[in-house]
């Protein structure tokens, strides 16, 4: 199941929750992308995991969304290269024998873009933050250790991304939050509700900067609560788009 999709009320919700950007021309699809796809989450919680690496074709990379680098062309293309290799034998990409799926676990989808312009792409049941139970093949830990090395390289050494341009999650609570604001003025109510629990919202450029000023940021996954003109209360978060999430 995709991870924007519906997966649990939000009533549900609250009860988990309460415990200088560049500019592109035309919007591509990254070269190589390593993301956390899908899998068990609350609404909203998984699309507010950015991609771990994204590498456009132009050797510009992004490391969860925080951070932007130019990778050389030689560096950009061995990891193309590596992820061709791997992605290609679809062994190196299963989870070993005798090793059980484990149910509703996030999955990690892994894509890359050949030299004749075809993707290859994998889906990692249960991957988590590294297979630190040893599920799938070296071949796989050795391509996620490449792909962290540039991760760590980039959110070290590269600039912060700050786009001109956010993704708006807001989510309707059908409880009321011991704490809460006020909806911002400023800033359009998400159109969420009894009949639409879950929305994601794409802005940029003034309506970006607006939703920046006046609506803080969790990287928790206690979101902020707000109640809005009407009466109802929703929780809402953003993060910065990437370049082809515009």
């Amino acid at each position: 199941m995709d991870r924007r999709s519906l997966l649990v009320a939000g009533g549900a919700l609250a009860g988990s929750l309460f415990g200088g950007g560049v500019a592109h021309a035309a919007v591509q699809w990254p070269m190589f992308e390593w993301e956390k796809q899908g899998g068990f989450f609350s609404p909203g919680i998984g699309v507010m995991v950015p991609p771990l690496l994204a590498v456009y074709g132009d050797g510009e990379s992004y490391a969860d969304a925080a951070a932007h680098q130019y990778l050389p062309g030689q560096v950009a293309r061995s990891l193309q290269d590596h992820a061709v290799r791997v992605l290609r034998n679809r062994v190196s990409t299963r989870r070993l024998p005798g090793r059980d799926e484990p149910r509703d676990a996030p999955w990690d989808r892994v894509r890359v873009r050949t030299t004749d312009g075809h993707y290859l792409t994998a889906h990692l049941d249960g991957w988590g933050d590294g297979d630190e139970w040893g599920d799938f093949p070296p071949a796989l830990h050795e391509l996620y250790d490449h792909v962290d090395e540039l991760r760590r390289a980039v959110r070290k050494d590269g600039s912060p991304w700050r786009a001109d341009a956010l993704l708006l999650v807001a989510v309707h609570l059908d409880v009321e939050p011991d704490e809460y604001d006020p909806w911002p003025s400023g800033v359009p109510v998400p159109k969420v509700g009894a009949d639409r629990l879950y929305l994601e919202t794409k802005c940029a450029g003034a309506k970006a900067r607006r939703v920046r000023r006046n609506l803080p940021r969790s990287g928790e996954r206690v979101w902020p609560f707000y109640r809005t003109p009407a009466g109802a209360f929703i929780a809402a978060n953003w993060r910065y788009s990437l370049p082809h999430e515009w």
